[in-house]
């Protein structure tokens, strides 16, 4: 079987894995306003997508600032701090003799009365094809879901029987699937993540012993971006970047534009649909030096300004902070080609 069949059966297998279910009902991924440096975990084909390097990447959330959840408590007006917080750590590394890059993602996310915590565990295969190379990943995920002990979402009346057996605490396992084709000015790619709740019968609630709880549902995602370096003066960049996600009820649409000046600083603004317009600045405060050890440090740091119904309320939000701190360095020295050979090992798969 040739190249070009093996990615198209991978992509066949990939949406029907998903469409086949039916309709999902929520979409509950942990949302970036930095997306594009947490592509591996909406993605599992984009682990290691920086090539020949190891490469520890941060993000923090701190989303809807301000605003809290009211409710009362005999005659008194009391307040719940539920705005989500989401922290996102991973570790991605290319390893030679795997023909591809293994990843672990780490997120604590916190939204509205549950605090989720997420490990996956995840390994992409490298192909090369045409002038780029295509990402084919695999991860296998442990969600622990803990229901946070508040008053503020407790019934006054029991006897509501979902409520009443909603479980505190429970542990799912779960996997993904990915692919993406990246090049040196351009990518694209496609994720399917929270595979195994498709396969569930009941999708809204699930046994965890003698009690329920809300299970996580499938999600897709589509993005890509392009770097195009303006003709005129090469020292700036514009540098556009979409994403897509759907549970195939809902979806919501992420766009950023950014421009780079000199590899060195960007800026630029954020969009995602009926939620926020942000503001982005970053820096590879060390990328034009010499020494191999500072070049891979990166920084960036948004604030969203909410653009739905939350920012017009007497309890508003005052929009969302995000930080982000990456760290790559090379693990492999570059290959250094002199005197006579087989150009058979001049152009070799390098992966």
């Amino acid at each position: 079987m040739n190249k070009g069949a093996q990615i198209r059966r991978i992509a066949i297998f990939l949406f029907v894995a998903v469409f086949a279910q039916g309709v999902c009902h929520a979409q509950d991924d942990v949302q970036f306003t930095l997306f594009p440096w947490a592509s591996s975990y909406y993605n599992a084909g984009a682990i290691g997508e920086q090539n020949n390097t190891l490469c520890f990447t941060g993000i923090y959330n701190n989303k809807y600032l301000g605003w809290n959840d009211v409710y009362m408590q005999g005659d008194s007006l009391m307040k719940d701090k539920t705005a989500p917080q989401d922290i996102y750590f991973s570790l991605e590394s290319y390893l030679k003799k795997l023909h591809g890059s293994l990843g672990v993602t780490f997120v604590n996310d916190i939204i509205g009365f549950y605090n989720n915590i997420g490990i996956k565990l995840g390994y992409s295969y490298k192909l090369r094809v045409g002038p780029g190379h295509l990402g084919i990943g695999a991860q296998i995920s442990l969600y622990n879901q803990k229901l946070k002990d508040s008053p503020s979402w407790r019934p006054i009346q029991t006897g509501d029987p979902v409520l009443d057996n909603l479980g505190e605490s429970t542990m799912d396992l779960d996997f993904s699937l990915g692919l993406q084709y990246k090049c040196d000015q351009w990518y694209a790619g496609i994720g399917v993540t929270q595979l195994a709740s498709a396969f569930d019968k009941n999708r809204v609630l699930r046994l965890a012993g003698d009690k329920e709880y809300i299970s996580r549902n499938p999600q897709m995602y589509f993005h890509g971006g392009y770097d195009w370096i303006v003709p005129a003066n090469p020292n700036w960049e514009l540098i556009p970047h979409a994403m897509v996600k759907t549970d195939f009820k809902t979806y919501q649409i992420d766009v950023m534009a950014l421009v780079r000046y000199n590899g060195i600083l960007w800026g630029g603004l954020g969009y995602r649909l009926n939620d926020a317009v942000s503001l982005i600045f970053g820096t590879r405060p060390f990328h034009n030096s010499s020494n191999i050890y500072l070049k891979g440090l990166e920084a960036a740091v948004s604030y969203g300004i909410t653009a739905n119904s939350l920012a017009y309320r007497a309890n508003r939000s005052f929009g969302d902070v995000e930080v982000m701190i990456r760290y790559c360095f090379d693990i492999y020295k570059p290959e250094v080609f002199s005197g006579y050979g087989s150009t058979r090992n001049i152009y070799k798969n390098q992966y």
